[in-house]
């Protein structure tokens, strides 16, 4: 124990010292070309859980931990919510939880460039944390916390059986998406303009999708409006929400989500993704319209996972979407879950993966739609043609979980390379350079002996960074890089995705 605190202790004090030249927010949106790959936790306990990079400069890594996270015999016996300083390289607990937990902490909202409204992170809790509504009951509810304050901010106030799940805020902080299976007021239109009404209510208990949106900075975050997006049975699950717009003007948008209920009538069957967008208050399936719907609905039946939208992009190219499913979505016999890629306003899918072996999870996309991270236990990398980086191919042969980064559709880097452990539930920064992780391997030999569960970034720095020189940039305290020797960039072709719409052919597919 005291060689851990001797370690955790010389981590901090050197990352702290370091900080001034390590990856400053506003010089680290330019992107490098230098991978480092940076130990976050160093728990000798407990699990860690689904970390959210801030998307814009990757400044921070938001996370949920019941582990040792502060160092050895600082675990709290429960969930906390954790925030990683990406310039200091020191964490922080943004929770301090006392008759409760809390988790599901969401990433930073990014900087605010049109109102004065902070910047914050949502998680959901039972503990009584803000006073000024109070949660005595010990009710999972949604709070926000100012990061620069450190004041809570109690977005929701139910009984139970209620349960408050997976708040998503946008990159603007104007609107947070989650799901429930309260009955919560609904705005009927008059309240706020800027939001349709759907005449929707929950007196069933079902689970649905809400939307509460902050239309004005005074009063925040209370001043906001909640909207029931979808509706369903009881027994019914509408959830996974995630919400985003393709610049800041027209934050809010769109929202997609699961629902394992027929939203729209169609005869749909299982899960399918829905979207609704707000500026015309409608509500579609993620349909492509190049391909014709499926007889029993929009998609063949399937398993959809966890959708993903780029961020507050500048360009007219968004917003895209992402998600894994094993749904024949293009009709052409693919197998396992692989990965789609939606553009909301041209109605247009992609296929990305079409794996013979293993499955593609969780993708999440950057600003624009031009970088995808995700987690596979296939072999992505084609070893058929030329690698442009990487020692000796297959790369992935004994179907370990590892993260992956995609550019386009061809252009593929493998993050890691492990064996007998597994890297997943990646976040990815806006232009791709920083990814963050879940990993329960000893990516940086020595420091995660014991397969722990912990949270790994790496990033990408310009080829002046101090962090190049390999004194710089020590093993011992959770740096690894090329230049020290702990780390192999990998950096290839992916397979081709070639058979379309068997459908219309009249041969069907092989």
């Amino acid at each position: 124990m005291y060689v851990a605190a001797v370690r955790y202790l010389s981590f901090v004090l050197s990352f702290a010292i370091a900080g001034s030249f390590l990856l400053p927010g506003s010089a680290y949106a330019v992107r490098g070309k230098n991978p480092v790959l940076f130990q976050v936790t160093f728990n000798t306990e407990g699990d860690v859980y689904r970390p959210g990079l801030h998307l814009e400069r990757a400044e921070s890594v938001v996370f949920t931990s019941d582990g040792d996270v502060m160092g050895p015999g600082s675990a709290p016996g429960h969930r906390e919510v954790y925030i990683w300083d990406a310039a200091s390289r020191v964490t922080s607990r943004a929770t301090t939880t006392v008759g409760g937990e809390s988790y599901a902490g969401s990433r930073v909202t990014d900087e605010q460039r049109d109102s004065g409204r902070p910047q914050y992170l949502a998680f959901v809790s039972t503990g009584d944390l803000d006073q000024s509504v109070g949660n005595a009951d010990g009710n999972p509810e949604v709070f926000l916390w100012e990061v620069q304050t450190g004041i809570y901010h109690q977005l929701t106030d139910t009984l139970a059986p209620v349960v408050n799940k997976d708040p998503f805020p946008s990159d603007s902080g104007r609107c947070i998406v989650f799901s429930s299976n309260a009955d919560l007021d609904n705005n009927d239109g008059t309240q706020d303009d800027q939001n349709p009404p759907t005449h929707n209510s929950n007196p069933d208990g079902s689970e649905e999708v809400f939307l509460y949106s902050i239309t004005q900075t005074a009063g925040f975050p209370f001043n906001g409006t909640f909207t029931q997006l979808s509706d369903g049975p009881a027994g019914t699950s509408s959830h996974s929400p995630t919400i985003g717009g393709f610049y800041f003007p027209v934050q809010c948008q769109s929202t997609v989500y699961i629902s394992d209920h027929d939203q729209l009538g169609h005869g749909a069957v299982g899960d399918q993704i829905y979207r609704w967008d707000r500026k015309v208050g409608v509500l579609s399936h993620l349909v492509d319209n190049k391909f014709p719907l499926d007889p029993n609905g929009p998609h063949p039946p399937g398993i959809f996972g966890r959708p993903a939208i780029s961020s507050a992009s500048n360009f007219a190219r968004g917003p895209y979407v992402v998600f894994h499913t094993d749904s024949d979505i293009w009709h052409n016999a693919s197998t396992g879950f692989n990965m789609f890629r939606y553009r909301a306003f041209h109605l247009r899918m992609t296929q990305y993966t079409d794996l013979d072996v293993g499955d593609v999870r969780n993708p999440v996309i950057g600003d624009g739609g031009g970088f995808i991270a995700f987690e596979s236990n296939g072999d992505m990398v084609d070893s058929s043609k030329r690698v442009k980086r990487g020692s000796n191919p297959p790369f992935n042969a004994d179907g370990n979980y590892e993260i992956y980064r995609m550019k386009k559709r061809r252009k593929i880097v493998q993050l890691t390379r492990s064996e007998n452990c597994e890297n997943v539930d990646a976040s990815i920064e806006d232009n791709g350079g920083g990814v963050a992780f879940r990993s329960t391997c000893d990516l940086i030999p020595g420091l995660n002996p014991n397969n722990i569960p912990q949270i790994f970034f790496r990033a990408q720095v310009q080829n002046d960074n101090p962090l190049l020189v390999p004194a710089n940039c020590v093993q011992a305290t959770g740096c690894c890089s090329e230049q020290n020797g702990c780390y192999e960039r990998i950096e290839g072709r992916t397979f081709k995705v070639t058979k379309k719409n068997c459908l219309n052919k009249p041969s069907g597919c092989p």
